[in-house]
């Protein structure tokens, strides 16, 4: 049912604002009448733009909703407080619209999806926790389930970045090392007359060319880069992401645990497989496992099982699928989908330590290298020259 916000004064002709849910502007207009309000303006409520809340403003709000649907409280006294208290503005207009058409005799779950503010794995969840009597509980769930995301996904972006800035980072302090420090080389040595060694001409050489072609090259690479990336589809690229040495093994960890606790969420909170495995493929951020769990999808929806369906996937490991046999066999699947992701994240934060444990002293040596070279080309020509005298 459409809502429509309204400005008005109250019998005491006091200036009074809010929501009224109604069929047409005229049904607006009469109820408001019948509530002794005045309207001065009535227009149709245009809802929440700019997509769906951030998930750590959203994690704490259904925390703080499930913490006072456990104490007992009213739902309509809940999402009242919460739509007066609520820290982010985007959120305090969601929930007073919701509190709205719950008064209108809208479920929870129905009044969550006619807001594009809320996901639509929450509104799932509360559907099924209605159906089971217990949206408290399942709000918990999905509260401490977006926690642990936000958790994991700032970690995985850690690991990605860390390496991908220390490798930079060194690079273009080299470069600039080569590039200002050569010219001062050959300055010195030049009024010598005498010819320079060979690595000490190479570093001249190399520093030249970066000052007079160093812009062009790298302006034409970024153009190159550019014309690549964007010619290809993101499911190549994504392929490409997760066959790449050394980080393609995490960002596999990184999507496996994020999907298996996912589905893990959804089975324990009773949404059915399908359902599950089609919200569960919604937040894995890779076309190329998208396009793969699609057609899992519709094994299981032909009646096949959960594990046999995964195990024509290579990009499923033999260990996710030997948890989910284990799962099956015992009915524990949601046990053992929270065990695998476990089992990911670990992984995840292992490989990374390796990565850094092996990164930082290779880095070191290179650039050790680097520098000596250009220390011994500095030294080396001033050496012949003292022979010389």
């Amino acid at each position: 049912m459409p809502l429509y916000s309204y400005e008005g004064t109250d019998s005491k002709g006091k200036q009074v604002k809010g929501l009224v849910a109604a069929v047409s502007h005229a049904v607006a207009h009469q109820k408001l009448k019948e509530r002794k309000i005045f309207p001065t303006k009535v227009e149709e409520d245009g809802g929440t733009k700019g997509g769906q809340a951030g998930d750590d403003d959203l994690a704490y709000t259904v925390l703080q909703l499930s913490a006072l649907l456990k104490s007992g409280i009213p739902m309509d006294e809940a999402l009242g407080s919460l739509a007066e208290s609520a820290e982010s503005a985007k959120l305090r207009k969601a929930l007073a619209r919701v509190q709205v058409r719950l008064r209108e005799g809208e479920s929870l779950s129905s009044s969550l999806t006619e807001d594009s503010i809320f996901p639509p794995m929450l509104v799932r969840m509360v559907s099924a926790g209605e159906e089971a009597g217990q949206p408290g509980v399942i709000l918990e769930r999905y509260a401490n389930f977006l926690q642990d995301e936000i958790e994991h996904r700032r970690a995985l972006q850690s690991a990605l970045a860390y390496p991908v800035v220390l490798v930079s980072l060194s690079i273009v302090l080299l470069i600039a090392l080569v590039m200002f420090l050569t010219p001062v080389i050959q300055e010195m040595y030049d009024s010598t007359g005498n010819e320079l060694p060979a690595i000490t001409q190479m570093m001249i050489n190399i520093g030249t060319f970066l000052r007079s072609w160093g812009p062009a090259v790298l302006g034409g690479s970024a153009v190159i880069i550019f014309l690549i990336s964007h010619s290809l589809s993101s499911l190549t690229k994504d392929k490409l992401k997760m066959n790449f040495p050394i980080l393609g093994r995490m960002i596999k960890a990184g999507l496996l645990a994020r999907w298996a606790r996912t589905l893990a969420l959804l089975q324990s909170s009773g949404v059915p497989l399908v359902r599950s495995l089609q919200m569960s493929r919604e937040v894995v951020d890779n076309a190329a496992l998208d396009k793969e769990l699609r057609g899992v999808e519709q094994a299981v929806e032909r009646g096949d099982g959960l594990s046999n369906s995964l195990s024509r996937i290579q990009l499923i490991p033999p260990l996710l699928q030997q948890f989910l046999r284990t799962g099956e066999k015992t009915g524990n699947m949601d046990e053992m989908l929270t065990s695998a992701a476990s089992f990911y994240e670990r992984e995840l934060a292992r490989r990374r330590q390796a990565m850094i444990r092996w990164l930082e002293p290779c880095l070191i040596l290179f650039m050790g290298v680097v520098v000596g070279m250009v220390v011994i080309s500095a030294l080396l020509p001033l050496s012949q020259l003292s022979a010389q005298l």
